[in-house]
């Protein structure tokens, strides 16, 4: 029985391939010129435009004082439009045979004024700065905000918000941070360049390693480069906004790798040294513990890969805390981002909708945690059934809607899950958030939704993520026949090989 070749592109085998070039010109133009202006206006826009020196120039005739707050803002928005109307016709060049150095190539073009750009879109990569510099200063990241430092240059451009609090960032990621810092002697401007050049050595690892997956997986790879690594909200918030998120997914999918090549033992060390840079990873540790115990057929090897395991990715991450010598007072720290009372996080949108002037914040973020547990615990139930990607990108996701604070870049580790594992419907998922998610934030770093009055905003939040939730079932009933070889236990692959024989 011969092997299906992985189908490369759109083009239709046995008719005459269309030509893909003219689509992929335009996405090429669009999407430049949308990001050039993001990357131009940026820098007058919201916070940034308050604020000197953060970045080695500036553009005056595109900032609000130049063109009032209602003309950039719109200008703004239609910049968007235009990008993510481009990534839909580097779509369409798909279905007329676009390849995968294409795709990557049109992504790689709009990244280009990303990266002579400023951080957009939030101030975190300034926060960044200043841990790092404070740390030079002697102040204690987890006990104080960098302002203990007084005024010092490193901490310019960091939010009031951040400055004055201290970090719920894992102490690993914090020791990052102050090497940095001590590499660039504090200069704020070096600092961001260097950070730049990591996430960009961190894209193009992530690139190679979503097209080795799709090709293992027998996936249409060029489609799952456009769905992630060239998707323009995973470009907007990583390459631009210098996040951390995009190491955490570099170190998470590289873990992902490891266990469906049967290597587990590795796959929650990499997971735990995500986890090491954002501690939401570690959820995904028991993920892998129940795909690798369950490729077993007897329970007493199950057992023993399940414990050992699940038991090494704790270990790994606890040493990680312990060796960087900050110790686990950092885990107090947790819920300051929460502390911004942002509509994006349904349990926050709750609260307040329930009593705008006195939101009974604390009640409903600790039963939506709750919640949350409790649907992981049950969707490690389901890993024989749907496999390790499609759990955890559920178990990514849930971990993300229950917090108390939720950004479109914290939907960059689900968007890289769902996209491999090959099912229509995550795929529409994938689309559609990245979409919406370009609309959220201004490139000054302030978020959209604060645009609109409240509680109007939350309940609109709230409405859609329940049209989501009910998207989401259906997309389950219809794909739950959908599934990947590599997905499947050896006792159902065994059981498939017996029905295709006969």
């Amino acid at each position: 029985m011969s092997t299906p070749a992985v189908v490369e592109s759109g083009a239709v085998p046995g008719h005459e391939p269309a030509r893909p070039l003219p689509l992929l010109a335009v996405a090429g133009l669009l999407g430049v010129a949308a990001t050039a202006f993001l990357a131009l206006a940026g820098l007058g826009l919201g916070r940034n435009g308050r604020i000197v020196d953060l970045w080695f120039f500036t553009v005056s005739g595109l900032s609000e004082r130049a063109l009032g707050e209602a003309t950039a803002v719109t200008l703004t928005m239609v910049a968007l439009a235009v990008l993510a109307a481009a990534w839909f016709v580097l779509s369409a060049a798909l279905h007329r045979g676009a390849g995968v150095g294409a795709v990557l190539l049109v992504g790689g073009l709009w990244a280009l004024p990303l990266l002579a750009g400023p951080p957009l879109f939030s101030p975190d990569a300034y926060a960044y700065a200043a841990i790092g510099s404070a740390i030079q200063h002697g102040v204690d990241p987890f006990v104080q905000g960098p302002a203990a430092a007084g005024d010092i240059p490193g901490t310019r451009g960091a939010e009031d918000f951040w400055a004055e609090s201290p970090t719920p960032y894992s102490p690993p990621f914090v020791v990052l941070l102050n090497l940095f810092s001590k590499v660039f002697s504090e200069d704020l401007l070096h600092f961001l360049v260097g950070m730049r050049v990591l996430v960009v050595v961190v894209w193009a690892l992530l690139a190679y390693l979503v097209v080795r997956l799709a090709r293992h997986r027998g996936l249409d790879p060029a489609r799952t480069v456009w769905l992630t690594v060239a998707n323009p909200l995973l470009l907007l918030h990583s390459v631009s906004g210098l996040h951390n998120d995009a190491l955490m997914t570099l170190l998470v999918m590289a873990g992902m790798a490891a266990a469906l090549g049967d290597r587990p033992y590795l796959a929650v060390t990499l997971v735990a040294a995500g986890a090491s840079v954002k501690v939401t990873a570690l959820a995904l540790v028991p993920v892998i513990a129940v795909y690798a115990a369950w490729q077993l057929p007897e329970w007493s090897r199950r057992l023993r890969v399940l414990v050992g395991t699940g038991a090494l990715g704790l270990a790994v991450f606890a040493l990680g805390v312990q060796v960087s010598g900050y110790g686990w007072r950092w885990t107090e720290n947790l819920d300051v981002p929460g502390k911004a009372v942002e509509p994006l996080s349904p349990p926050t949108a709750l609260a307040v909708l329930i009593d705008y002037d006195d939101p009974p914040l604390d009640l409903v973020r600790g039963i939506g945690l709750g919640i949350g547990v409790l649907v992981c615990l049950w969707l490690l139930t389901r890993v024989p059934r749907w496999g390790l990607l499609t759990t955890a990108g559920w178990v990514s996701l849930t971990v993300v809607l229950s917090g108390a604070a939720m950004w479109p870049w914290y939907l960059t580790l689900p968007t890289v899950l769902f996209a491999l594992t090959g099912r229509r419907g995550h795929a529409w998922m994938v689309t559609g958030w990245s979409v919406a998610g370009l609309f959220l934030a201004l490139p000054g770093g302030q978020a959209t939704l604060s645009l609109l009055s409240r509680p109007f905003t939350d309940g609109a939040v709230l409405v859609v993520l329940l049209a989501l939730g009910a998207a989401a079932v259906w997309v389950r009933r219809r794909g739950r026949n959908d599934r990947a070889p590599e997905d499947q236990t050896p006792v159902e692959r065994h059981s498939r090989a017996r029905s295709s024989a006969t």
